[in-house]
């Protein structure tokens, strides 16, 4: 049965678009500062877009939230770069691989004022900035000289063999072609491929192309016999290789300082790893080569190994910043310089002659987002920038955000350095469930419970404050999947990985949490999977993955029967009936209904093969499938007759809120196509209608999933298809 739909006027205007505060964590793996203009700064990070940094306020302002969801894969920036003459250009490669849509390829952004619009020119081969590799950089340059002329370097790919080297461009970057002079890479996914290009610029005169170019190239098989630095003369049409570099290190970031020399980061590959990075880097040395003396020089920092125990003394080095306005001052930074120290930021002012450890007396504030805890160090995987224009002042990147110092030369008086969190702004996690629980009697309003990769989530009290603590009791690394007890808000349930334990209980709304008391046969603390609750919460049905059948508890001390479900299935509750539980097997395109509180199940009906299966709260035996090819409707538990809704097309995302004033049905809110156009959709009819809420500048590359607020009409949560956070949007009417 189809049933039609009508779609009204665009009403974005009325929409406004925020980020739920966290206070980052993600991986921010660069930052670079113009020259030209005091407090100019961008970030990149691996999953969650670019920013630029407003010294007004101190808060990193986004550039890529008005992507498309076709341009989803743009997220991950790879490199970035500024025309060091114009302070308005800015570049980026930018690719993540496949996303939903299947997007091929990366592509290079363009933007001639600072980030605020762009023109994405699509390469012809995949960029990926979330795989290893990402630390190094910077892949992008731009003629110092001569400012329509672009380098970039790729990574050392397998898939795109033919690809992989170095390009340029010689028009801003509208049009790109590979460089045939420079030597092929090994094309075996191995190392970063080429890590760094820079260019000389006494080489050449202003308008003139800069003759001196280097590059490194970091793989395992360069770094054998230490081919990994080489150099062009004349442009970059011919190259040759640096001889004298040293043997077994792979180069990770590069910079030509005013003193005339480049000093490169170099590490070894860890046993067992592709040499990559970050993680697997080893053995750290700091190299510099002077341009033109053509001589090398071992300048690596003092070795603290006497403090470090184990493999930890034998980390890293791979973050550099070359102070350009003050000669032979450098800051480079560990990696993977772990036992409880963090990493170390080395700075020196001589060209390496002598170091000083700028975090050996450190003080940390970590307030700006409470929930990671306490310490006495910065995090894992840093980068580095200093700042040109203060010498007291540089962002320090890591694998959870930015941090920032102001008082950067203390350290050379043997005084404590202050570093703090300075990440607003910049929210990168990557949420993997969503639950927005109703009122309940003690808690009232709880706007969000959170389930996130990495951190495992939070109980956010506040959409506008960052939380004071990650859940708890179990810990976990992921939460893969939440849910609330419809009738009874107080109850949810959650599953992860990586933690103390794979499940938990909350009676307080997500506040706080207990394990669960016994877990399904074969159960792990990394199983995860999907989880469902009924009504009332007496009854819980857990789908764990690798390859456990689902089992279901219906007494409070959780002892747990397997069901005849298969391994790998989706779970849901019905939004009312405490007797009816739903499941769905996406391979096959099967649904299956439980009456009995998901003791025994039946298999009634297969539709086709949809993606997804949800219900709405409050609606008892009302079961929707959404996916590719549109939405499906069935309101009698999963029996019967199903109906498709004729509108909508491409279905990424469903979920439900409170109801319009006037309404009995729950509003619903779409991630999809209408009519062509894609975009987030409300109906306060049960779908029969739909009005377009997004707008062009909060497209996030498009949502994966949603969830209304059944406490307030007009609000909804989202995950994007990259690590863009959470979005909130809210609506006056």
């Amino acid at each position: 049965m189809v049933a039609s739909t009508s779609v009204a006027p665009a009403s974005a205007q009325s929409y406004s678009w925020q980020t739920v505060k966290i206070g980052g964590g993600g991986y921010v793996p660069e930052i670079i500062a113009h020259p030209g203009q005091q407090n100019l700064f961008y970030a990149r990070t691996d999953v969650g877009g670019a920013y630029r940094y407003n010294s007004s306020n101190s808060t990193w302002v986004p550039l890529l939230d008005g992507l498309t969801p076709s341009q989803a894969a743009y997220d991950p920036v790879e490199a970035i770069a500024i025309d060091p003459n114009n302070t308005q250009k800015l570049y980026m490669v930018a690719g993540g691989g496949h996303d939903w849509q299947t997007n091929c390829c990366g592509a290079v952004l363009i933007s001639n004022n600072q980030g605020a619009s762009f023109t994405i020119v699509p390469l012809t081969f995949e960029v990926n900035g979330n795989e290893p590799g990402r630390n190094v950089g910077s892949r992008l340059v731009v003629d110092p000289n001569l400012g329509s002329v672009l380098f970039y370097g790729t990574a050392n790919t397998s898939a795109w063999a033919s690809s992989n080297g170095l390009w340029k461009s010689t028009d801003s970057g509208l049009h790109w072609s590979k460089v045939t002079g420079f030597p092929a890479m090994s094309n075996n996914d191995t190392g970063a491929g080429v890590s760094f290009v820079t260019m000389y610029k006494p080489s050449a005169s202003s308008g003139q192309n800069t003759k001196t170019i280097f590059a490194g190239v970091s793989t395992p098989a360069a770094a054998t016999n230490g081919a990994t630095l080489y150099r062009s003369t004349d442009g970059g049409n011919t190259w040759s290789l640096v001889s004298g570099a040293p043997t077994g290190l792979m180069p990770q970031v590069g910079q030509i300082g005013p003193d005339g020399n480049l000093y490169i980061t170099y590490s070894r590959a860890a046993s067992g790893t592709s040499g990559g990075g970050p993680s697997g880097l080893e053995h750290g040395q700091v190299w510099k080569y002077s341009v033109t003396g053509s001589n090398w020089t071992n300048i690596t920092p003092p070795n603290d190994s006497q403090q470090l125990a184990g493999w930890f003394a034998d980390y890293g080095f791979s973050g550099l910043s070359v102070d350009p306005a003050h000669s032979g001052t450098v800051a480079v930074m560990t990696v993977n310089r772990y036992d409880g120290h963090g990493e170390a930021l080395f700075r020196t002012t001589n060209g390496g002659t002598n170091w000083v450890d700028a975090t050996a007396n450190v003080n940390v504030n970590l307030t700006a987002a409470p929930w990671n805890g306490t310490r006495g160090y910065i995090g894992n995987w840093s980068g580095v920038v200093l700042d040109p224009f203060n010498t007291n002042h540089a962002f320090v990147t890591w694998g959870g955000g930015i941090m920032s110092t102001q008082n950067l030369t203390a350290s050379a008086n043997g005084q404590t350095v202050n570093f703090a969190l300075d990440q607003n702004g910049v929210e990168e996690t990557v949420p993997l469930s969503l639950a927005s629980p109703g009122v309940f009697s003690w808690g009232g309003s709880v706007p969000l419970v959170s389930g996130l990769g990495d951190v495992c989530g939070f109980f956010h009290s506040s959409l506008t404050q960052a939380p004071a603590a990650a859940h708890s009791n179990p810990t976990c690394g992921n939460t893969n999947s939440l849910d609330w007890a419809k009738s009874t808000p107080s109850i949810l349930v959650r599953v992860g990985e990586r933690g103390s334990g794979a499940g938990g209980i909350s009676y307080n709304g997500g506040y706080s949490w207990s394990p669960f008391t016994s877990n399904p046969a074969g159960v792990t603390a990394d199983s995860g999977g999907n989880i469902a609750i009924n009504a009332d919460g007496s009854a819980i049905v857990w789908a764990p993955s690798g390859g456990v059948v689902p089992a279901v508890s219906t007494n409070s001390t959780y002892s747990w029967s397997s069901t005849s479900l298969p391994a790998g299935i989706a779970v849901v509750a019905d939004g009312a009936n405490v007797n009816n539980f739903y499941a769905y097997d996406r391979t096959n395109g099967k649904v299956y209904i439980s009456t009995n509180k998901g003791v025994s199940w039946t298999q009634p009906v297969t539709p086709i093969a949809w993606h997804t299966l949800t219900t709405p709260f409050g609606k008892s035996c009302d079961v929707w499938l959404y996916g590719y090819s549109g939405l499906v409707h069935n309101t009698t538990c999963g029996t019967g007759t199903w109906t498709t809704l004729s509108g909508p097309t491409s279905v990424q995302a469903m979920g439900f809120g409170k109801a319009a004033s006037g309404q009995s049905y729950p509003a619903v809110y779409i991630s999809a196509t209408l009519n062509g156009v894609v975009g987030v959709y409300r109906s306060v009819n049960g779908g029969s209608s739909w009005s377009k809420i997004d707008d062009a500048q909060h497209q996030y590359g498009g949502f994966r999933m949603l969830t209304g607020d059944p406490k307030t009409f007009g609000t909804v949560y989202a995950a994007t298809n990259s690590g863009r956070g959470i979005i909130v949007g809210t609506s006056p009417n």
